[in-house]
Order: structure tokens, then sequence, then C-alpha cells
């Protein structure tokens, strides 16, 4: 038997795993934020992070084991449009194309800035 057991606490998320749980949501909120502040990613659509905690208590109900999960769900990229003149190198056997900033004719919009790691 311990000699200096410590007092009993309220069972709160900070103090799961001696912290860890709150430690891993809190690195899962880091993801989410940085995703939302990632220009490549959909600003407007919604993040979620679920957190499953398990409570198995023995046949005594004097003791019980605890397991948790976390899960973030996050949105892909933001979908991404560029316009390009496509021509055959004189051997024919590559196909080069050059990318241009202008509009597309058949679009009232303008096209969004060229962004790195999209199609």
């Amino acid at each position: 038997m311990n000699p200096n057991p410590s007092p009993p606490v309220e069972m709160t998320l900070a103090n799961i795993g001696h912290g860890d749980l709150m430690e891993a949501a809190t690195l899962e909120l880091r993801k989410i934020g940085a995703d939302i502040a990632n220009p490549n990613m959909k600003t407007d659509a919604k993040r979620k992070l679920s957190i499953e905690i398990v409570i198995e208590p023995d046949a005594t109900g004097q003791l019980a084991k605890i397991s948790y999960a976390l899960k973030t769900t996050l949105p892909g990229p933001e979908a991404g449009k560029a316009v390009a003149t496509i021509s055959m190198v004189p051997e024919g056997k590559d196909i080069s194309f050059f990318q241009i900033e202008q509009k597309l004719p058949y679009e009232e919009t303008p096209l969004p800035s060229l962004r790195t790691g999209t199609k």
C-alpha cells in the first residue's frame, strides 16, 4: 500500500490520463487552426473535433479503466482553376503548356490566384 496516497480529486477533462487527454485535444485544436490559416483550404468549411471517452468499471465498482480517443475531421483543399495554352513539341513526343493569368471567356468572375498544392 502506498504510504502517501494522494487525496481523491474530481475527474475532469484536464486530469484524465494525468493531463494527456487535454494535451492531445490542444494539439488537435492547433491542427484545426493551422488548417483554417492555410490558404489552400476551404476557409468557410466546418472543422470537427470528436472526443470519445469510455469508462469501464470493474465488478466491485471500485476501479475503472478509462480510455479515450480523439478524431479530427478537416475539409479538403479549395478547388482551384487555371487557364493554360497547350502545344505539342515539334518532335510530337511531349505536350507542354503555359499557364496564363486571364479570365476565361465564359466566366463572369476573375480566376483565383494560383496556389501551390492544388490540382
